[in-house]
């Protein structure tokens, strides 16, 4: 029987794989992009479908750069409450404009909200997507979260760990949940933490 299932750490020791979600945004994107290159760091980007064919600039500059995107379904539907046959479809046609604007196949796929259930992982597995979820969560996506706060929620950060963040923000709780600069402003020290514990970002085609 098909069990929902999704990688949830790096296989490379010593490393650390930071995932940023729900972009990308024509904000934040850009700002979290000049950290990780000051640091010399990698990271993957769960790109939401519609967003990335609004702002194609960004994706491409996101893979100059060196990093990777993977999906984030086409519009981030609430999964539970959406049908297989739409599923589907919100998968591949995420992953399709991205590709569109890439040039080149993607295969990484993360379920908004981490949901992954029977469903889900059907959908995915028609669709042909490797599912990742992650280790490591920032909470950064709470209302009136602070910098202080995501630092402390991502002080243990270790060996193998998926660091779960957010570069935009769908489906917010409160219009000022779209102010992404405490996430911004968390980047470097979580980088500088990193690099006093030897680890070494890599990106999630990597792992």
């Amino acid at each position: 029987m098909l069990r929902p299932d999704a990688k949830r750490r790096t296989r490379r020791p010593g490393t650390v794989a930071l995932t940023f979600d729900d972009g990308p945004d024509p904000v934040y994107t850009p700002q979290v992009l000049e950290t990780l290159a000051a640091h010399d760091a990698v990271a993957t980007f769960f790109l939401v479908g519609r967003r990335a064919a609004e702002h194609p600039q960004i994706v491409r500059r996101i893979l100059d750069d060196g990093h990777c995107i993977g999906s984030h379904t086409w519009s981030h539907p609430e999964l539970a409450q959406t049908r297989l046959t739409r599923l589907v479809g919100e998968i591949r046609r995420g992953r399709r404009a991205l590709e569109q604007v890439a040039g080149t196949q993607v295969v990484l796929f993360r379920p908004p909200k981490g949901h992954l259930d029977l469903r889900v992982s059907v959908a995915a597995r028609l669709a042909r997507v490797d599912v990742w979820k992650w280790s490591l969560d920032a909470a950064d996506w709470h209302v009136g979260r602070t910098e202080a706060e995501i630092g402390a929620a991502l002080a243990g950060v270790g060996s193998g760990d998926v660091v779960l963040l957010h570069d935009g923000l769908e489906q917010p709780l409160a219009p000022e949940a779209l102010d992404r600069s405490a996430t911004v402003a968390a980047l470097a020290p979580l980088l500088e933490l990193c690099r006093e514990r030897g680890l070494r970002t890599i990106r999630l085609d990597e792992a």
